[in-house]
């Protein structure tokens, strides 16, 4: 490194003496700093290599990879299809660089059971990534927080007072009478053969569930409270699927101050924070006692607990407050929407399945007939929660999950090393569509779960859509009663149809850290 400065220093002396102009030697200048940067970046980057190599004998895998950048080149804009085409060339356990930070990559089940399971303890902790650093308040929410201390307790906290099946139980009343009125929704907008903006409508109908839930409020408050909600949803979803240069190449992390990432991110925080702070502010005064407010929502419990703990060696926060709003609003809507969304996709194109799942509702609910079905009726419909399995598996909500980092050295799948700090991320997606684990595993086949014991709560590791071990999602058991509830209620009281000349649904996820659907979906909804 000092030889190659030395010779471009000389370089640098020796063109100021010729007869050049400005702006050529600001050209020069600029390509020798250039010159000097690559040189660093490349002799680093082998110290780093040469020392990650020493400290495993049996690395994993790898597909070639290019200087400074490593595999970034061959991440697509849908990155767990990219890793599961290069994880069919390279194997289930593979390494990839990149830039600067070697990834583990995991796309089969029992390389997953290996990492969340067996050695779950070792690979419990979370890389620190810049854009979620400075959106969630320095990770201090549940998904994101490094392990430790604070996250064992946020996250007991969160499961014991928020979580928890008898609180999910509680919600029954709030989640039957949203549900009712997504139904009343469904009506309205399809009098006289009109065509439902079902996308829009499971969209709207997600959120008014978790903001009474979490929040407290109703949609049909004039505060515009949806309105704030939205912007805090979107914003959070796009850019934590934003990539950051300084997070993968530490040398040029100053390419995302040049770019505008760093200044996107800084004004969008500066406006979900107000959002938080005025729903905070709103939870502290509101009493309670009107029809439309619950004591017991998330931001109230939340508030009661911080205020017990005010004094205590672990105390919570305002910014713990709205971190964990953040997770537990942002995380279990999209989930709710995605599940919703793909399933009435996938029944829209499988009349089949449609069929027998109207079936299975409707003689479920024969006393409720052309009523709201609800959740005492929904416990006789195995094939509701065939096609919901089926849906996530095809169809992942988060196709590949949070990554994680290893805490020490460690090995698996028979010689694979990893060293400490190391990325793993987990393919949920490409698992769920694995040939070793599924029959014909492309294919939408609800009857598949009829008469197995496969669920998604983190047992079995070929259907792992809320991941497991301890960094699985605890909010799982919250999400799903939401979307049972919904699709039983659809299914029961609705015929559907795609509208008329419309050509094949278009089922294409869109780009992000999310499986949204990339095409919105309409239908024709004809009342039973």
């Amino acid at each position: 490194m000092e030889s190659t400065a030395t010779a471009t220093m000389s370089a640098l002396r020796r063109s100021l003496l010729l007869p050049c102009t400005t702006s050529m030697q600001a050209t020069l200048l600029l390509v020798l700093l250039l010159v000097i940067i690559v040189s660093c970046v490349l002799r680093l980057g082998a110290r780093r290599s040469k020392k990650f190599a020493d400290d495993a004998h049996h690395l994993p895998p790898s597909p070639w990879r290019f200087p400074i950048i490593g595999n970034l080149h061959q991440i697509g804009r849908l990155p767990h299809r990219s890793l599961r085409a290069l994880a069919a060339a390279h194997g289930p356990v593979m390494l990839l660089r990149l830039g600067q930070v070697p990834a583990v990559i995991v796309s089969s089940a029992d390389a997953a059971r290996e990492v969340m399971q067996a050695q779950d303890h070792v690979f419990a902790n979370r890389p620190s990534l810049a854009i979620p650093r400075r959106l969630l308040y320095g990770c201090a929410d549940i998904a994101f927080a490094p392990h430790g201390p604070y996250w064992r307790g946020v996250r007991k906290m969160a499961v014991r007072h928020l979580l928890s099946p008898s609180r999910v139980r509680a919600y029954r009343t709030v989640r039957e009478q949203e549900v009712e009125a997504l139904v009343q929704r469904v009506q309205y907008e399809s009098r006289g053969g009109g065509v439902v903006r079902l996308s829009e409508l499971l969209s709207d109908f997600a959120k008014d569930v978790a903001g009474r839930i979490v929040l407290g409020l109703r949609a049909a408050g004039d505060d515009g409270w949806r309105a704030r909600i939205d912007a805090l949803l979107e914003e959070c979803n796009v850019l934590l699927a934003t990539f950051h240069v300084g997070d993968y190449i530490p040398c040029l992390s100053w390419v995302s101050a040049v770019d505008g990432t760093d200044a996107r991110v800084r004004r969008a925080f500066e406006r979900i924070d107000r959002i938080l702070d005025e729903i905070v502010d709103d939870a502290g005064r509101r009493t309670g006692t009107g029809p439309d407010m619950h004591d017991d929502a998330f931001v109230h419990v939340l508030l009661s607990l911080q205020k017990e703990s005010a004094g205590t060696e672990w105390r919570i926060s305002r910014d713990n407050v709205k971190a964990l709003l953040e997770d537990l609003f942002g995380a279990g809507t999209e989930a709710t929407i995605i599940v919703l969304e793909w399933a009435m996709a996938e029944l829209l194109r499988d009349k089949g399945a449609m069929q027998r799942l109207q079936h299975e509702v409707r003689q479920a609910a024969r006393s409720n007939y052309n009523s709201l079905i609800t959740e005492q009726d929904l416990p006789a419909m195995r094939y509701l929660r065939a096609v919901i399995k089926e849906t996530m598996r095809l169809h992942t909500p988060g196709p590949l999950l949070l990554p994680r980092e290893s805490m020490q050295a460690t090995r698996i799948s028979e010689r694979c090393d990893v060293p400490r700090n190391t990325m793993v991320i987990v393919n949920a997606w490409a698992i769920g569509r694995d040939p070793v684990a599924w029959e014909s595993p492309e294919e939408f086949q609800p009857e598949r779960f009829i008469n197995s014991a496969v669920d998604f709560r983190g047992q079995h590791f070929q259907l792992i859509p809320f991941g497991a071990g301890r960094r699985m999602c605890p909010g799982v058991n919250l999400s799903m009663s939401v979307v049972e509830l919904a699709l039983a209620n659809l299914m029961g009281r609705f015929d559907w149809a795609l509208p008329k000349g419309e050509p094949e649904l278009d089922m294409e996820e869109a780009p992000g850290c999310t499986s949204r659907k990339r095409a919105p979906l309409r239908a024709v909804a004809l009342q039973r």
